[in-house]
């Protein structure tokens, strides 16, 4: 008699063979996978260099190219797709293949069924007291606050999102709330929304070219210099191919749409970056460093407090504007963080007008987040991690 009943040895076999399969997968390489590297390697270099660079990026080419890690996305994607159901993490898939970012709750605010009326409401008495501590220097503070995509492309949503019906979003309230502030500010939704599609790439979490100029010419309307704006049949070009977006890298999964953005042809009037020592305040992401464009000898300061929704265009844009120089820093100390910018930066580098665009999925404020060397007005404090 043997110890183990005929279906226990079966069941035994089964689990071995399924932990040997898993074993064998991380040497076995992903049909989806590209094969690619995640660095580029010049074919001139000598081999001993393409050795130490491999060596040290061997660990990303294992998890991006074996282990199954890009088929089973894309398997969980399918699936979910067969049944309708929807799939916000990290992203989903609208009706004509358009991709939609699904963290940071972003879905859910952009409908209205999540409103962080505190964190919301800390976010105007920031811009509200920011207002109040630099009107009496002379400077001037417009808000435009870039939406998230699935706050404009409303025809590539998926039908699911047909359901969710909301009468208020965390946009309309930080609008509301800044007019009784008396902040200047400007609704990008409508704006973007009227211009024809697409608005936003297709693969990528960002707005093209083409809405990042159309936006830049509302924040001059609203900022009483109409004449700032740039003719956007002049310097947006043509669509053409570009890379595969943020969405789609994270994603490790096929394009089922080819990404195209809008060529922008801008004339070189301001001279290249350089570092302010007024701007200390930098992001943790090495690619958003504090710069300063200088246009002209003299004229006014311009102040751009962002993300990467501006921090490649905006900047570039005043060429029809009669400033001295354009600045532009992270709002945020984090790349995903909220309201934690240095202001003693803001002050020191005393700017005419600053114009405050951090996108909608990241403006309210968080937790105790508030900005080094402001003024805190707002005793009523949201607990910290009470928000994600």
């Amino acid at each position: 008699m043997t110890l183990l009943s005929r279906h226990r040895r079966y069941l035994g076999l089964m689990v071995a063979g399924l932990f040997g399969f898993l074993l064998l997968s991380n040497v076995i390489p992903d049909p989806v996978a590209s094969g690619n590297w995640r660095t580029k390697i010049p074919a001139d270099w000598p081999l001993d260099r393409k050795m130490n660079l491999w060596l040290r990026n061997i660990g990303g080419y294992m998890q991006d190219n074996f282990g199954f890690r890009a088929t089973l996305p894309v398997l969980r994607r399918q699936i979910r797709a067969a049944l309708g159901s929807p799939d916000s993490r990290p992203f989903y898939a609208g009706r004509d293949g358009h991709l939609f970012w699904g963290r940071e709750q972003t879905p859910a605010q952009s409908a209205g069924a999540l409103v962080r009326a505190a964190n919301v409401e800390r976010f105007v008495t920031m811009i509200g007291e920011m207002q109040r501590v630099l009107a009496p220097r002379g400077t001037r503070i417009v808000v435009a606050i870039p939406p998230n995509a699935q706050s404009v492309e409303l025809e590539a949503l998926p039908a699911w999102n047909d359901l969710l019906a909301y009468s208020t979003t965390e946009y309309d309230l930080a609008l509301a709330g800044l007019r009784a502030e008396g902040v200047t500010i400007v609704d990008l939704r409508p704006l973007l929304k009227a211009s024809p599609r697409p608005r936003y790439l297709l693969t990528d979490t960002h707005w093209n070219a083409r809405s990042s100029v159309l936006a830049f010419n509302a924040v001059m309307q609203a900022a009483g210099h109409p004449d700032w704006a740039v003719n956007p049949l002049e310097v947006v070009g043509p669509p053409m191919p570009v890379a595969r977006g943020d969405l789609l890298r994270s994603a490790r999964m096929p394009p089922e749409v080819k990404e195209e953005n809008f060529r922008l042809v801008i004339p070189d009037k301001a001279s290249k970056v350089r570092f302010d020592p007024a701007l200390r305040h930098t992001n943790e992401h090495p690619a958003f460093k504090s710069v300063v464009r200088d246009y002209a000898p003299t004229g006014l300061k311009v102040l751009v407090m962002g993300d990467s929704f501006t921090a490649s265009v905006w900047p570039r844009l005043f060429v029809n504007a009669p400033v001295k120089e354009v600045a532009w820093i992270h709002a945020s100390a984090r790349v995903t963080g909220n309201c934690d910018f240095n202001f003693d930066d803001v002050k020191r580098y005393a700017p005419d007008l600053i114009i405050y665009a951090r996108t909608e999925r990241f403006f309210p404020c968080y937790g105790d987040d508030w900005p080094t060397g402001l003024p805190r007005p707002w005793r009523n404090a949201v607990p910290h991690n009470v928000a994600p």
